[in-house]
């Protein structure tokens, strides 16, 4: 695998990516300069009047992992693959911050009229919408040096009911007999007992409660008579089963036309892959894309998934590096108390550093800390990984993305 570098003009327009021998030899004879490291980039002294080539770009969408590929469908090669880590944390954060205000008001201070009326609700979830807002800032990323064109994404279907919105067309929305939760639970359990075998007096018990995020589907449900229910509620027993959680698939199905409006906003063209005979839709669904990833050849990875979605009927040529993309905050809070040292021996956070390790070997990674002696690295084995300042070498200083190989 020789992995493409990629090749901009002087007025920054994207060109097709070129092989490292002749991008060496542009290098050489002073026809380019070097204008990133990672994921290597060279920009040409001139300019290119008509630049050729155009892009696919497969997003198979997640709720804590994005795997992207970038392809060239006329030589049918991948020039960028790699899986972006989004944050996790923004619903606790917030949480922090209500709790903080809420502090604040209960102190014996000066009275000041209530403001939390005039805050806006947006939709979806500020923890939904900064994951679609990362994927489309790798996008916009990648866009700088190709010329991406049309981007095909992964529609997640978890829950019938809602493809049933998407499409507008009935569908049998449960496999279970019933009219509502009780009614489907205490059928699927064969109106029995659970825990003691009784078949009168029957209640559905959720499993996990509706105010800690548990649903009405009867996977979340289980038959219990009202004896064995009333000591449940009472914790004289304690139920081991644990319920089929859809909080992510739910995550993911609220900030699809979220993302869809975010890259149409970019000039993209989006194709969702099926085509329904009543209405023009386009999308991809999970088996899908499970069922092109066996046709082609290739092995249950994010990115993997993300070629397949383009590369349905063929295996295409890799040439790329695997990347593992993390995104910096937007908003960097000034005098940190947990980040007193911005910078030590020359290296700063997130750093590209490459170090010299007595068992491992070289090692690259981004900088996590940088403590007294050694500083700790972000790698594909370790996110926390200690290596020595006298042994390691700067090799490039990110902006707002951070790529990692």
């Amino acid at each position: 695998m020789t992995p493409k570098v990629f090749v901009i003009d002087v007025e920054g327009k994207p060109l097709l990516p070129t092989h490292p021998a002749r991008a060496r030899k542009l290098l050489r004879n002073g026809k380019a300069k070097v204008k990133r490291v990672v994921p290597f980039t060279i920009q040409l002294n001139r300019v290119i009047e008509k630049p050729v080539g155009w892009f696919t770009v497969g997003i198979d969408d997640g709720a804590k992992h994005v795997g992207i590929a970038v392809v060239n469908e006329k030589t049918k090669e991948v020039v960028f693959r790699g899986t972006v880590e989004v944050r996790s944390d923004v619903s606790r954060k917030i949480k922090q911050r209500a709790s903080y205000r809420r502090t604040r008001r209960s102190r014996k201070l000066r009275h000041r009229k209530a403001r939390y009326n005039n805050r806006k609700q947006k939709v979806p979830q500020p923890s939904i919408r900064q994951r679609k807002e990362s994927i489309v800032r790798v996008i916009k990323d990648l866009k700088k040096v190709l010329n991406i064109t049309k981007v095909i994404i992964e529609q997640g279907q978890f829950d019938i009911s809602s493809i049933k919105e998407l499409v507008g067309v009935e569908f049998q929305t449960s496999e279970y007999l019933g009219r509502n939760f009780r009614a489907k639970v205490l059928w699927r359990d064969k109106y029995t007992c659970q825990r003691c075998g009784a078949k009168e007096e029957l209640n559905a018990h959720h499993i996990l409660r509706r105010v800690d995020g548990g649903t009405d589907t009867p996977q979340n449900g289980i038959t219990l008579c009202k004896e064995c229910h009333d000591s449940l509620h009472k914790e004289e027993w304690a139920l081991k089963k644990k319920p089929k959680t859809f909080k992510y698939p739910m995550h993911l199905m609220q900030g699809k036309w979220y993302i869809y409006e975010l890259l149409k906003r970019e000039g993209l063209t989006i194709e969702r892959c099926v085509r329904f005979a009543h209405r023009r839709l386009r999308l991809t669904v999970g088996w899908m894309t499970a069922y092109w990833r066996r046709n082609i050849g290739l092995q249950k990875s994010h990115w993997s998934d993300a070629i397949a979605m383009v590369c349905r009927n063929y295996m295409p040529f890799i040439a790329s590096l695997e990347y593992t993309i993390l995104l910096r905050r937007a908003k960097v809070w000034e005098e940190n108390p947990t980040k007193q040292c911005n910078e030590k021996m020359g290296f700063m956070h997130y750093d590209l550093v490459k170090a010299k390790h007595r068992t491992k070997g070289w090692v690259v990674g981004s900088v996590r800390a940088l403590k007294a002696k050694v500083m700790t690295l972000r790698t594909k084995e370790d996110a926390n990984f200690p290596v020595s300042y006298r042994k390691s070498k700067l090799l490039t200083r990110f902006n707002r993305i951070i790529y990692l190989y």
